[in-house]
Formats: C-alpha cells, structure tokens, sequence
C-alpha cells in the first residue's frame, strides 16, 4: 500500500503527481504490506442477502476490485464506486473502463455525486451509484 500523508488517499497503486497537485497534502509517505484478494475470499456467496449494495472506495484501483469481485457481482442490486475522470495514480482506470465494466456485467448508472472539480470546473473524480439493469 502506498500511504499517503492523508490517509483516505492512499492505495495499492504509486500516488501520481496530479493527485498531490490537486489535493495538496496527499503525496506519498511510506508504503505498507496489506493482504488483498478477490472479494470470494472474503465473502460467501450465502453472506449476500438481496437488495445488497457493493461499495468500492480505493484509490483509483476500483477496476481491479470489479474484477476480482465479478464472480459475486451477480448478487448485487447496487454498486456504489468512486472512479476518477483522470489519472490520479499511476496505471489507474478511469470512470469510463468502471462503467463499462459494469455495463458489461448488467449495471446501469443511476446517479453521479460528491463530484469534484478543478479551479476552472472540470470534473476530477466523483461517486457512482450503478444499478442492476432490468435488461441483464
């Protein structure tokens, strides 16, 4: 894990230099051993219970997490993900790999917030709200 002096930003991916431009006080610290894993070796099948929401928070390797939980992702109704319109860190996916992903495995987007914006208005990152497509 790379540990940021802030640590809501750190990640398993390198911290890249527009994420410490744009939040200042985020630049790398240290680095931490984690243990990770896809989502089934963590959670059963049996603890899913419907309407269950998945929620991914992480730092720009949210496609990472997608894949590794889409064996399980047939048993969620809602995925909420914080995604990036562009590269915070390094070798990170963007908003529109995440969407597709989730396009591709039966989700629909269904609302966007907490959208972040650069001084002159573009928007950096915001939170995803997908939901299982009736056409899945």
């Amino acid at each position: 894990m790379h540990v940021s002096a802030a640590a809501d930003s750190s990640s398993l991916l390198p911290i890249g230099a527009r994420q410490s431009e744009l939040f200042p006080g985020t630049e790398e610290v240290g680095t931490a051993e984690v243990v990770v894993g896809p989502l089934d070796a963590f959670v059963s099948v049996e603890d899913i219970t419907a309407p269950a929401l998945l929620k991914i928070d992480v730092q720009g390797f949210d496609l990472e997490v997608l894949r590794g939980s889409a064996p399980l992702l047939a048993k969620f109704s809602y995925v909420y993900v914080e995604a990036s319109f562009e590269r915070l860190y390094e070798n990170q996916a963007l908003a529109g790999d995440v969407a597709a992903f989730l396009e591709a495995h039966g989700f629909e987007e269904s609302g966007r917030y907490n959208i972040a914006h650069t001084h002159d208005g573009k928007p950096i990152q915001a939170d995803f709200l997908f939901r299982r497509s009736d056409k899945a």
